[in-house]
C-alpha cells in the first residue's frame, strides 16, 4: 500500500517516457516502469547488504573472498551496471534526451543505503523512464529538472571530483536510466569494481599524457592524487597511464595544471550497454 499511494500521486505528472533503442528512442512498457520503481524502492536496502559484503574481512580482505564476490557480481548481471563516461559525454547525453521526457535528481542511493551524509548528497541524476521510476519510488526525495539545471549540476559534480557513470539494467542500453555521479569512497558499484572488476566498466575514452608538458609526479602529482582507479604510475618521474586501469572519467585531464593530458579513443572498444550513439556519436561504427 505504501508504494501504491506514491505511484498514484506521481502518475499524473508522467508525460511521454522513453528508453533508448537502435532507431533512437522508444516508449518504455508499463512493466519496465513498474519493475524499476519496485527496484528503486528496495535499492537502499540492497546497497546496505552489498556494503556489508564488501567490508567483510573474509570476503573483501582475502583472494578467495574476492573471488566469491566476483561470482556474486556475475550472477547479478541483470542489476544495474555502470559505464564510466567523461564530462562532455554526460552533457551530450542530457542534450540528446527528448524534450518531452524527464530528468530528475535525488540523493545518492549508495550514501542513503549506508547512512553516509557526505556532501554533495543529491547526486543521482535519473533520466527518461528512470526519472519517473525513482520519482514514483521516492516522491519526496527526487525532483524534476530542466536540461539547463541538469547540466549545471553536472558541472558542479565535476568540481567536486565525482565520476560520471551511466547505469543500465539487463546489460542493455535500452534500459539506461541514470547518470550517477560517484564518490569512490561510498559508491558501491565503484568499490565493487576496485575489488572484483565487476559492476562498472571503462568508457570509450582513455587518458593520454604529453610527456613534454608533464612536470612530473614529484613536482605536481595532481593526476596521481585524483585518480580513483589507481591508473597513474611513474615513467622516469613523469606521469604514465595504465590503459588497463584507466576508466576514462577525465578528472585527471580536467585537473592537470599543465594541460598535459587528454582523452583519446580506446582501442577496440565494445560499448556493451552504453548508448554510445548519444554520448560519443563519432565513435559509432558504420556498417
Amino acid at each position: 500500500m505504501s508504494t501504491i499511494v506514491p505511484l498514484l500521486l506521481v502518475t499524473p505528472l508522467i508525460a511521454a517516457l522513453h528508453i533508448f533503442s537502435d532507431s533512437g528512442y522508444a516508449e518504455e512498457s508499463k512493466l519496465q516502469l513498474y519493475l524499476h520503481a519496485f527496484y528503486a524502492k528496495i535499492e537502499p536496502g540492497f546497497v546496505w547488504l552489498i556494503d556489508k559484503l564488501l567490508k567483510s574481512r573474509i570476503l573483501g580482505g582475502t583472494r578467495p573472498g574476492r573471488f566469491i564476490l566476483k561470482l556474486i557480481g556475475k550472477a547479478l548481471w541483470f542489476l544495474p551496471h555502470g559505464v564510466v563516461i567523461d564530462h562532455e559525454a554526460a552533457l551530450r547525453l542530457i542534450d540528446e534526451i527528448p524534450e518531452d521526457s524527464h530528468i530528475a535528481v535525488g540523493p545518492c542511493i549508495c550514501k542513503m543505503g549506508i547512512g553516509a551524509k557526505a556532501e554533495p548528497y543529491y547526486t543521482d541524476m535519473v533520466i527518461m523512464y528512470g526519472a519517473s521510476a525513482y520519482k514514483t519510488a521516492h516522491p519526496d526525495e527526487f525532483k524534476f529538472l530542466t536540461k539547463e539545471e541538469a547540466k549545471k549540476l553536472l558541472k558542479d559534480f565535476r568540481e567536486n571530483n565525482l565520476v560520471h557513470e551511466v547505469f543500465a539494467c539487463f546489460r542493455s542500453k535500452n534500459w539506461a536510466f541514470v547518470i550517477c555521479n560517484c564518490d569512490a569512497r561510498y559508491c558501491i558499484p565503484t568499490r565493487s569494481y576496485i575489488l572484483t572488476k565487476e559492476g562498472v566498466y571503462p568508457g570509450p575514452l582513455v587518458a593520454q599524457v604529453d610527456f613534454e608538458g608533464c612536470s612530473g609526479l614529484k613536482d605536481c602529482g595532481t593526476c596521481l592524487n585524483i585518480c580513483p582507479f589507481k591508473a597513474v604510475s611513474s615513467n622516469d618521474g613523469k606521469s604514465n597511464v595504465d590503459v588497463n586501469k584507466c576508466m576514462g572519467c577525465g578528472l585527471c585531464t580536467y585537473r592537470c595544471p599543465r594541460a598535459a593530458r587528454r582523452l583519446v579513443p580506446r582501442e577496440n572498444y565494445d560499448p556493451r550497454f552504453l548508448p554510445i550513439e548519444h554520448t560519443h556519436p563519432w565513435l559509432v561504427k558504420k556498417s
